[in-house]
């Protein structure tokens, strides 16, 4: 969960350079806001598992949430309201789609705290796709420090930043 370095500089100054090169700010005693918007992306295959930098510590490493693997391939990525409000609509289309044609009573949704945060009240255009997909199933949710995603033909593990949508039929 501590990052320690990024392509051989220390994992801080890292994220000051990709910040100057971006035109952002980091300030190291509180680094939150910047870390809201500048998440780690680690390779995994076609895709990225997400991890939120939470912190500086005084040696210039920057403590995750969850786990970074020694030697992983990371990238920092953004993303915009836009973009997490349609991760979501695809996240509860693909749970349609494994419905099998059933109409569903009801749904979990699940999403990272990180995620309501960085998005604030935009927060409420991604419960609102959800909603919208469902079309009237009951709708349950919270948001979380992670997801686990475990089905099967999924991009599986840990994640931050991610929305997870779980299906119970009628």
């Amino acid at each position: 969960m501590r990052l320690v370095s990024l392509n051989g500089l220390p994992a801080a100054d890292a994220f000051e350079a990709h910040a100057q090169a971006t035109g952002q700010t980091l300030d190291r005693s509180a680094p939150i806001g910047f870390f809201l918007h500048n998440i780690l992306g680690i390779e995994a295959g076609e895709n990225h598992r997400l991890r939120v930098p939470l912190a500086v510590l005084p040696d210039g490493s920057v403590l995750c949430a969850a786990e970074v693997p020694q030697g992983s391939v990371v990238h920092i990525m953004r993303a915009t309201a836009a973009s997490t409000v349609e991760a979501a609509q695809e996240a509860t289309q693909a749970a349609l789609t494994a419905m099998g044609g059933h109409k569903p009573q009801a749904a979990l949704f699940f999403d990272c705290v990180a995620t309501r945060l960085r998005m604030g009240d935009a927060f409420k255009e991604e419960i609102a796709i959800v909603r919208d997909e469902l079309a009237g199933a009951v709708l349950v949710g919270c948001n979380t420090h992670g997801q686990i995603a475990r089905a099967e033909g999924q991009f599986e593990g840990f994640h931050n930043c991610t929305a997870v949508v779980a299906l119970l039929p009628a």
